[in-house]
């Protein structure tokens, strides 16, 4: 009887255990990209300074109610200012949780939209669509529960040449690094003269 009775439970054991993945994968990430669209119709993994809205996307699979999705984007290099040296760094930019319930027909979208900002009279960081982004190098991170399950990184570079004649003063530190010349009459206009970048802004003949 006692060999039956270990057998009926290492028996009863292996059900158990062999249940479990089924129980805590109730959740999962099958896609994480970055887009300049909001509905991340778009896919990039470069953008550049002038960008107007980097958003990081994931697709997530949700089998229980009660799962927290959460957006994270990470700095990991950024430019100096003005220039084309990078330091290293650790910076949480944005961080958001969501909720999306059962995802019963199909894998649920979320995503993170990242604006370009600039310091406020008061000091303070405000959402900014006339200043450039900061150069460097990124991650868009994806947890549930707490857990990251997934990322994409991404680049932001210095912008190309303005695509439109130049105007003396207007802001280019950056957009582009110190010293940075561009075509006065665009960047497939006459090739001379050329406009300088300048602390103050583009100065040109």
């Amino acid at each position: 009887m006692s060999l039956r009775r270990l057998g009926v439970a290492s028996v009863f054991a292996a059900l158990v255990s062999s249940a479990l993945p089924a129980c805590t994968a109730t959740a999962n990430v099958s896609d994480v990209w970055t887009s300049i669209d909001e509905d991340g119709s778009r896919r990039r993994n470069l953008f550049f300074t002038d960008t107007s809205r980097i958003t990081c996307v994931a697709e997530v699979g949700v089998g229980r109610k009660d799962v927290t999705v959460e957006l994270r984007i990470r700095q990991i290099r950024r430019a100096q200012p003005g220039t084309r040296d990078f330091q290293e760094v650790n910076a949480v930019l944005l961080d958001k949780d969501f909720h999306p319930g059962v995802t019963a027909d199909g894998p649920a979208t979320v995503a993170l939209s990242m604006l370009p900002t600039s310091i406020g009279t008061e000091g303070k960081v405000q959402e900014d669509d006339e200043a450039p982004f900061v150069a460097g190098s990124y991650v868009c991170e994806v947890l549930l529960d707490g857990k990251q399950e997934g990322k994409s990184a991404f680049n932001i570079d210095y912008a190309p040449c303005p695509a439109t004649v130049i105007q003396t003063g207007t802001a280019c530190v950056g957009f582009y690094p110190l010293a940075q010349t561009c075509p006065l009459n665009g960047a497939t206009g006459q090739p001379e003269p050329t406009c300088k970048c300048e602390q103050n802004g583009w100065t040109c003949p």
